[in-house]
């Protein structure tokens, strides 16, 4: 808690009075699917009288299900949540939303501007592609999101959902069963990160380069302050556990001797 008062009351750019006015946090980070401490970044949010945004467009889908839900804890203390379904959602790459308390609060994406929307031109009949879309004339995909859920609930939403955490724990149990291999801290989502035990980063990146050459496997790559991680991030709900197996075998023979 210190540490993130300190982190905080830092936000303040230098030589502008007044509080922070903005705190983001992320409910499922793209590199390794890490959650912020909600909570503790709400209180400290309302202590300092700012607002809360959270990024949950990686976890957010976890709302689903009753076993995964507690990750979540604190989210519904944010002002402003965006999801983002093309994860744990199955959903195409662009069905993103932004989520918040009110209508009202959306009030700031009616703006105009004249050489978008001019009046004349709506009064006259022109389409006025504008608040169809976040992104303004770039192509909506909620009509697939609400089909999505009008189809499946939240019930059948947590069906797809809960077996890809579940999955990367297994994966994460096979990667720290022999000594082959090293993890890293293991996986809150559906994220894992992994290498040949001992491995320099320019092997960990000769390996996914062989596996998408060879057209074996598509792993992601991962930097942290530890070094070069391969990433796998699971989300098919009916991987099973030989598939995993597979996948380590296949790292296994393009490490470089």
């Amino acid at each position: 808690p210190h540490t993130l008062h300190t982190a905080l009351t830092d936000l303040r750019h230098p030589g502008t009075p007044g509080p922070p006015v903005l705190v983001c946090a992320t409910a499922g980070t793209t590199d390794t699917g890490a959650i912020d401490p909600l909570p503790a970044l709400a209180d400290l949010a309302d202590t300092h009288g700012a607002r809360l945004h959270v990024d949950a467009a990686y976890g957010g889908p976890l709302l689903f299900s009753d076993t995964h839900r507690p990750l979540l804890t604190g989210l519904h203390r944010a002002h402003t949540v965006t999801l983002d379904l093309h994860k744990l959602g199955w959903q195409p790459v662009a069905a993103g939303l932004l989520a918040v308390p009110a209508t009202a609060h959306l009030a700031p994406l009616a703006h105009r501007a004249a050489y978008l929307n001019a009046d004349d031109d709506t009064e006259a009949g022109l389409p006025d592609l504008l608040g169809r879309s976040l992104r303004t004339t770039r192509r909506p995909d909620v009509l697939k999101m609400a089909v999505t859920l009008k189809a499946l609930g939240r019930t059948g939403l947590a069906d797809l959902v809960d077996p890809t955490p579940a999955a990367a724990r297994t994966f994460a149990d096979l990667i720290d069963a022999p000594p082959a291999h090293e993890l890293h801290p293991r996986p809150t989502l559906s994220t894992v990160l992994f290498r040949p035990a001992g491995a320099h980063d320019t092997t960990v990146a000769t390996i996914r380069r062989r596996l998408l050459h060879r057209g074996r496997a598509v792993l992601g790559r991962a930097a942290t302050p530890t070094g070069l991680w391969l990433k796998a991030t699971l989300l098919n709900p009916y991987t099973t556990t030989d598939d995993l197996t597979s996948l380590l075998k296949l790292v296994e023979g393009h490490t470089p001797r």
